[in-house]
């Protein structure tokens, strides 16, 4: 019994040695999500919400060079899914996403209402109150060029920044990296509070075109 609790201790005090390290690595980045867990019975995938606005939701998760990844569609309809999260961007105030826009809504632009579709949307979500919840939001569009900012005709407390614009990268996988913590400061002119909500998007209603987009691991760094 003796040598069971020695060998317990000394498991114990190894387990200790070895956990503060990997902790001290983890917490330089965290997983927001990896799409590894499998979809629900909804074929949504664990942990998401589905959110349907107009149309048919053609959503699935595919196996592309040994990662799972979300893969969207759009035949004339407007969905995504949402995730509860929390972080403090103050901490940790970069995110990282992978996406691939296969096909783009033709005209799309959010610049204007009537054509504002997009294949790639990624939302960052400021308040638990949906009245008052402000978000910045990054877009693969079709007409504005990269790197244009401005308010949503659809939502004005959603501020967008278009990351990729037309067809140069469509079809190619596009590593984004971002500074959710200057981004909010730049366009809503204040401190962020705590992120509690990350949604991905797409739609072609508007412009009654087709859209066609895979995401692959988001996840949110110090640095």
């Amino acid at each position: 019994m003796k040598i069971a609790r020695f060998q317990i201790v000394l498991l114990i005090a190894a387990i200790l040695l070895v956990v503060p390290l990997t902790a001290r690595a983890d917490a330089d980045r965290l997983i927001i999500e990896n799409f590894s867990q499998g979809v629900d019975e909804k074929g949504v995938p664990i942990g998401w919400e589905l959110k349907e606005n107009e149309g048919i939701p053609q959503i699935s998760l595919v196996e592309e060079n040994n990662e799972h990844v979300l893969h969207l569609v759009s035949d004339e309809a407007s969905f995504g899914i949402t995730k509860e999260i929390e972080v403090d961007l103050k901490q940790y105030p970069f995110i990282h996403f992978r996406w691939k826009a296969v096909e783009l809504p033709k005209g799309g632009d959010f610049r204007e209402k009537q054509t504002d579709d997009q294949a790639g949307q990624l939302y960052v979500v400021f308040g638990t109150f949906k009245l008052t919840a402000k978000i910045v939001g990054y877009l693969w569009d079709n007409g504005a060029p990269r790197f244009t900012t401005g308010v949503s005709p659809v939502w004005g407390k959603t501020r967008l920044i278009v990351l990729q614009s037309g067809s140069e990268n469509i079809g190619k996988w596009m590593q984004e990296k971002r500074n959710v913590y200057d981004d909010y400061q730049a366009l809503f002119g204040k401190e962020p509070p705590k992120t509690n909500l990350i949604s991905l998007f797409i739609n072609s209603q508007h412009t009654k075109s087709r859209a066609e987009c895979y995401y692959g691991e988001i996840y949110v760094s110090k640095k």
